[in-house]
């Protein structure tokens, strides 16, 4: 590794007209309040650098290392920072409107009153950072981590948590209390799981959003993870089957299996299956989840011949 250029020699250089800075090793070098506009950075060394007040707006980070560097009140707009490190580092009050950090690592970042409006998060790790005050609005999220990380004071207008793994996350107010409300919808929030929504409805799997899809395709009313009120040996109850479909008029239920469809719970499917067949429900069928995932049409068309056939 080339030993680390200093402030003084890196703005001399920058000042003579030296642009492309790919790689260098700029490792605790103050350059608070620098205008760094048009500067190639892909893959620097930035480690512990003073970058406070700085302007990176549009700058090249991309799989910079930017480990806890002091980026406070610093200027990242539209700034390139896919799979860049920004693990522990400082950037409260820093602007990064529209700024694409696809696959960055922020983990423990401190992002106190951060603005990341229209910022792209996909697939990042936030997991653990401080987000007190930040502004995610329609911020892209998916398949990001912001695992333990309190946003309860984070602004998240327009933002789409689907596939966002949300472990030990505590929930802004305004979701939470959505949330407590009475509900139809077998699946209630939990944070300690990972949330899986399509068309404002929840799915406790991809295979479960494939299935919905293809049932969608092939237009036919159906009502995923619903509860339903029906009689059982011990008086009435509530029951959620994956999804409840109606074709021709006629009805069925569609189970997806997955890894919690153990051996051991096949006596309690089982008798599951015969209430809603007392209530003259006549196709109830189970699908391996991975060929739900897979094959979401070949499966649908399948249980609907089945319900065509059963009538």
């Amino acid at each position: 590794m080339p030993l680390p250029m200093d402030a003084d020699e890196f703005m001399c250089e920058l000042i003579d007209g030296r642009k492309n800075f790919r790689g260098e090793n700029l490792s605790q070098a103050n350059l608070q309040g620098k205008d760094l506009r048009g500067v190639n950075l892909y893959g620097a060394n930035l480690k512990q650098a003073c970058l406070v007040k700085t302007d990176l707006c549009g700058v090249d980070l991309r799989e910079a290392d930017l480990s806890n560097a002091y980026l406070c009140q610093t200027r990242l707009e539209k700034a390139k920072l896919q799979n860049a490190c920004l693990v522990a580092a400082d950037l409260s009050l820093a602007r990064l409107h529209q700024a694409n950090l696809d696959s960055a690592d922020l983990n423990s970042a401190i992002l106190f009153i951060t603005f990341l409006i229209k910022a792209n998060l996909s697939n990042a790790d936030l997991s653990y950072t401080i987000l007190r005050g930040a502004d995610l609005s329609n911020a892209k999220l998916a398949g990001a981590s912001l695992r333990g990380v309190d946003l309860s004071q984070t602004k998240l207008d327009g933002v789409n948590l689907e596939g966002v793994v949300l472990d030990g996350a505590k929930m802004p107010e305004d979701l939470q209390s959505a949330d407590k409300k009475i509900s139809n919808q077998g699946i209630l929030f939990n944070p300690k799981w990972r949330l899986y929504t399509w068309e404002g409805l929840r799915y406790r799997s991809k295979s479960e959003i494939e299935i919905a899809k293809a049932l969608d395709r092939a237009g036919v009313l159906f009502m995923p993870n619903s509860l339903a009120r029906l009689n059982s040996p011990e008086g009435r109850r509530n029951l959620e089957p994956d999804f409840i479909v109606c074709h021709q008029g006629k009805w069925g239920i569609l189970e997806v299996d997955g890894p919690w469809h153990t051996p051991s719970r096949r006596v309690e499917e089982q008798e599951r299956e015969r209430l809603f067949r007392f209530h003259g429900i006549r196709v109830v069928e189970r699908f391996d989840s991975k060929k739900c995932e897979k094959q979401p049409n070949e499966v649908v068309k399948e249980f609907l011949q089945m319900i065509e056939g059963m009538y």
